[in-house]
């Protein structure tokens, strides 16, 4: 079986066991709530990656799709952690489990990391496995003593950070998906690969898009909620037009505007409609849960 076969297995396993959890746990947050908490931890696990593989190259994914490692990394990333770390972690704020639970998971994921690396489908460069445990358990912990946080106080700077992270991975999503595609990437020479460098660029750009675009959505008045829109392919017209975004294979800038427009949509309605205070007897079913 392929490479590719078996990281969609894991992640095919993770999501079954997050939406379980989900759906059991559906009295204690709505959908949309939960959907936010996903996309916070995805997030955090997507800035912490970038850190370890794409600025100093620590492993390596092999999912065998295309020949360019770094094109491979980047579908590595995307596959497991969009899936099994969110999941994981999903899995531990519901049930509120405990350092005992969040060993036995690391522990489990530290053999599918063994498995992987015996079956030639991911590599170390100095990255360890002791350092995977370590992630793993400052991930889960951080996100147990947040979760509760993000629920009781909904307003001010908890709820900012949650939504910055989960809008990072919403506006960001689409840029490595056409960079994976072909159809655009961003000229910056960061390093010697066009791929890594692109993600380098843009994801460092998306880091400070985000934060602009999520505190004017944050502000009362309609028309800074219009500014992002404004400000975002303005953007993006900017680095066409200097040769730092390259549109190549039929793709058209307007897509990009349009995929700019889809998804800021998508974080004002976040904004707009989830994370909102509880009520009282919201409160008092989260409290004993």
């Amino acid at each position: 079986m392929s490479a590719l076969f078996w990281y969609n297995c894991v992640a095919s396993i993770s999501i079954i066991i997050a939406a379980l959890v989900v759906y059991k746990k559906r009295n204690l947050l709505g959908l949309s709530d939960w959907l936010v908490f996903y996309l916070f931890a995805s997030g955090l696990t997507w800035i912490g990656e970038f850190i370890v593989l794409g600025l100093f190259n620590s492993y390596a994914y092999k999912p065998g799709v295309f020949e360019n490692i770094w094109a491979e990394n980047l579908l590595g990333h995307l596959i497991l952690n969009t899936t099994i770390w969110p999941c994981m972690a999903v899995l531990v704020v519901a049930y509120r489990l405990g350092y005992g639970w969040i060993s036995l998971i690391t522990a489990g994921i530290l053999l599918i990391e063994y498995l992987f690396l015996k079956a030639g489908i991911y590599e170390h460069h100095w990255w360890r496995y002791y350092m995977t445990g370590l992630a793993l358990i400052i991930n889960l912990t951080i996100l147990k003593l947040w979760f509760p946080l993000m629920n009781k106080v909904r307003h001010g700077l908890p709820r900012f950070t949650t939504l910055y992270f989960a809008a990072f991975v919403i506006i960001h999503l689409p840029a490595p998906l056409l960079l994976l595609g072909g159809q655009q990437y961003y000229s910056s020479a960061v390093t010697d690969d066009m791929i890594r460098s692109s993600i380098i660029f843009i994801l460092s750009y998306h880091l400070v898009e985000t934060f602009v675009v999520m505190y004017l959505f944050y502000l009362d008045k309609w028309f800074w909620k219009v500014v992002p829109f404004v400000i975002s392919c303005i953007g993006q017209i900017f680095l066409a037009s200097n040769s730092i975004l390259i549109i190549q294979n039929e793709w058209k800038l307007t897509y990009t505007l349009l995929l700019y427009v889809i998804t800021l949509t998508i974080c004002l309605l976040m904004e707009k409609y989830t994370l909102r205070p509880l009520t009282k007897s919201t409160f008092r079913k989260f409290s004993s849960s």
